[in-house]
């Protein structure tokens, strides 16, 4: 489903984030973000292009991820199918919980990653810092248990 019509507190503050990382806000530029933003889950690039309605060319859309998350403003996300996913670069940590048969995804808050990172560092002799970290869960959401028959496995 295409994100809704832009709004213009939105697309003011896309413009803002564009000139703050040194990018001139270009249409093609505003609305690659504009659908990032908008998506309730991370897209691939294909998406994007596709929700953009063939409106850029695919190398600008592609060199323009790649510059976006260069600066920071987006992160790529691997969901195990085959190609990148990306989203707006969040400060508020979360990860994703994908179904492995409908490919649902949730987000998901509040993992505890820093007390992950007291433990990992402690048990590391070669490392003093983490920067960055990807965590990404799999399973089996309720409607595909329920459609396939599926039993529950036992954690």
């Amino acid at each position: 489903m295409p994100p809704k019509k832009k709004k213009p507190l939105v697309k003011a503050e896309l413009r803002a984030l564009l000139r703050k990382a040194g990018f001139k806000a270009t249409p093609a530029r505003l609305a690659i973000l504009a659908v990032i933003k908008r998506s309730k889950n991370p897209l691939s690039a294909q998406e994007i292009i596709e929700w953009l309605g063939n409106k850029f060319d695919q190398v600008t859309v592609y060199r323009f991820m790649k510059k976006l998350q260069a600066k920071g403003i987006i992160r790529q996300i691997d969901l195990r199918q085959n190609h990148a996913h990306f989203e707006l670069f969040d400060t508020a940590d979360h990860h994703h919980l994908v179904c492995i048969h409908c490919d649902k995804i949730e987000d998901i808050t509040g993992c505890g990653v820093e007390d992950m990172y007291k433990t990992i560092l402690e048990k590391t002799r070669g490392f003093l810092e983490i920067r960055q970290h990807s965590l990404e869960f799999y399973g089996v959401c309720k409607n595909c248990i329920k459609q396939n028959n599926m039993p529950i496995n036992p954690s």
